[in-house]
């Protein structure tokens, strides 16, 4: 027998509760304060789809709503503090009734599929502290509604549809506030400048994944107490406020494909001495690499790629014991490759692609004994490859395309276990193919480029055996001979 409709499921007396809660959902009931939790509470969960039947099992009248799941109350007035049902597969809108639970301090309902927009009565929750409605697919603009919420501290509306600006009145009053993530939505327009102007508690702000435009917030940069700052895959265009390079606190710096400009500071405006993360990759800063940033001694991730620098690679560098990816790619780089990148034992990928690097491939490089990915290509690199690239055991991808390598390549894949992607196209290299012999036995090669070479002999009969997991195999315009080995 098919499930009743939920409506049927609750006791008369109470569908004449909820309906009299129903005729206004912005004007709380009459009566005691518990009898209007209640009346939301029902409201809340009439409006929603339960295939799991978590909260048809469990929210019954026979049991106050107190011990229900999700939910704490107060000891002394027994009132709703805390509804949290984050994580459980509950499907609809999210009821305005629960704008009348006035004593919540806490509110999450993170990865619990609601759609719709967010009710502007959830701005009467003015004990509020707590609010996650973070990934779900709820859609409209930010209600300016919630900017009355004065006592918030964490507010996480990320990973939904949320669309327009972000209103100038949603931070105009929350001096508490420590946390704001509105991440990968749909948001559009410039921030006001004076959008921080009474945050000064602020301490993570993540407004990455939109279309934000227009300039940073100068009004960033007053913030003392700010650690994170992620305004990654956004529109915003301009320079960034030269403060910002002066912040105690700040550990991450994300402005990852925007369409900022501009030069770096001089030493005397630019100390960040906490940072661990600094991403800039995909805009239009130009100059010199910020030596500057040789005394961030905490650094583990530097992006600076696909921007307009011309420098070399900067050997300071080495001064730097915790970082563990660089991306230096896509900018217009000039002279060798330094040997003291070899220092950096913890690197895992080193992107140095699409510059005008000449000169050697460092032998030191062997020593980087933790690199996965290795990007070399599109430069002036000259010389031969180096035999202690074959220390890299851990290499997933070694891309060495379109330099000036010559001579055969030396047999440095016998560890190479991991190695999922070669690509060594658009060289001088000869010889014959039999490097590649211990790659075809690990079978992990799913990508392989050796086009435009002079390579010369037959196909290693071990290529046969690559049919299942070798999508891209290209070796044109060699010298090579006879017909493609068959799988044994």
């Amino acid at each position: 027998m098919a499930d009743l409709p939920m409506s049927f499921c609750i006791p008369i007396f109470l569908l004449a509760l909820l309906s009299a809660v129903s005729v206004s959902s912005s004007t709380p009931t009459n009566g005691n304060g518990s009898d209007t939790d209640l009346a939301a509470l029902l409201a809340f969960k009439a409006q929603l789809a339960d295939p799991h039947r978590i909260l048809a099992d469990n929210w019954t009248i026979g049991t106050s709503f107190c011990h229900w799941i999700g939910i704490s109350c107060s000891r002394r007035r027994q009132r709703v503090t805390s509804l949290s049902l984050q994580g459980m597969p509950l499907f609809g809108t999210l009821a305005p009734h629960v704008g009348n639970l006035s004593f919540l301090s806490a509110l999450s309902f993170a990865h619990t599929s609601l759609t719709g927009s967010i009710p502007i009565e959830l701005g009467r929750l003015h004990r509020l502290r707590y609010l996650n409605l973070s990934s779900n697919s709820l859609s409209s603009a930010i209600p300016a509604a919630l900017g009355n919420l004065t006592r918030i501290e964490i507010l996480d509306l990320s990973r939904n549809h949320l669309s327009g600006q972000i209103p100038l009145e949603l931070l105009l009053h929350m001096q508490n506030l420590r946390k704001i993530n509105l991440n990968a939505n749909y948001l559009s327009g410039h921030i006001s400048p004076y959008v921080f102007n009474n945050t000064p508690s602020l301490a993570y702000i993540s407004f990455g994944n939109n279309s934000l435009s227009g300039p940073i917030p100068h009004t960033v940069a007053s913030l003392s107490m700010l650690e994170i700052l992620n305004l990654q895959l956004n529109q915003f265009s301009g320079i960034v406020p030269q403060a910002m390079y002066n912040m105690s606190r700040l550990q991450v710096i994300s402005l990852i494909l925007n369409k900022l400009n501009g030069m770096f500071p001089s030493n005397q405006t630019f100390s960040l001495p906490m940072l661990q993360f600094f991403g800039l990759g995909g805009n239009k800063f130009s100059g010199r690499f910020p030596s500057e940033l040789a005394s961030c001694r905490y650094l583990q991730v530097l992006d600076l790629s696909a921007n307009s620098f011309v420098d070399g690679v900067p050997t300071w560098l080495a001064k730097l014991p915790h970082l563990r990816k660089l991306n230096l790619g896509f900018n217009n780089l000039i002279g060798s490759i330094p040997y003291a990148l070899s220092n950096l034992t913890s690197l895992t990928p080193l992107g140095l692609e699409f510059g005008n690097l000449t000169g050697n491939i460092p032998p030191d490089l062997g020593l980087m004994k933790e690199l996965s990915y290795l990007y070399l290509g599109v430069n002036q690199l000259i010389g031969q490859i180096p035999t202690s690239l074959g220390n890299l055991s851990k290499l997933s991808y070694l891309g060495l395309a379109k330099n000036q390598l010559s001579g055969k390549v030396p047999t440095i894949f016998e560890k190479s276990i991991a190695l999922k992607k070669l690509d060594l196209a658009g060289n001088n290299l000869e010889g014959s193919l039999d490097f590649l012999s211990p790659l075809f036995k690990y079978g992990n090669l799913r990508a392989l480029a050796v086009e435009v070479n002079s390579f010369t002999g037959v196909l290693p009969s071990l290529v046969g055996n690559l049919t299942s997991q070798l999508t891209i195999f290209l070796a044109s315009d060699n010298k090579l001979i006879g017909g493609l080995p068959r799988n044994d």
